[in-house]
């Protein structure tokens, strides 16, 4: 199955606010993937949907997607069982 299928059922929307996932996927509290968001750091773009500094930051569930993929790919390579 489709990681991205599956957090879309998860969610319901294609976007979701920073902190509805930093902890479960970045390990990170919101202010510190806020901080992480505005320095490009975190692991997968994060992004305002318009100019005000009022908006929220989200992430795309495809981006979140890809990045959970490639998380598993590497553990598979590193696991011997």
């Amino acid at each position: 199955m489709k990681t991205a299928f599956i957090l879309l059922a998860q969610y319901e929307r294609a976007v979701v606010p920073i902190e509805e996932i930093s902890e479960t996927y970045f390990g990170c509290n919101r202010n510190t993937a806020i901080a992480k968001a505005k320095a490009g750091t975190l692991p997968v773009p994060a992004f305002r949907c318009g100019e005000s500094q009022k908006n929220q930051w989200v992430i795309h569930l495809s981006d979140l997607a890809e990045f959970i993929d490639r998380q598993r790919e590497i553990a598979k390579e590193d696991w011997v069982g």
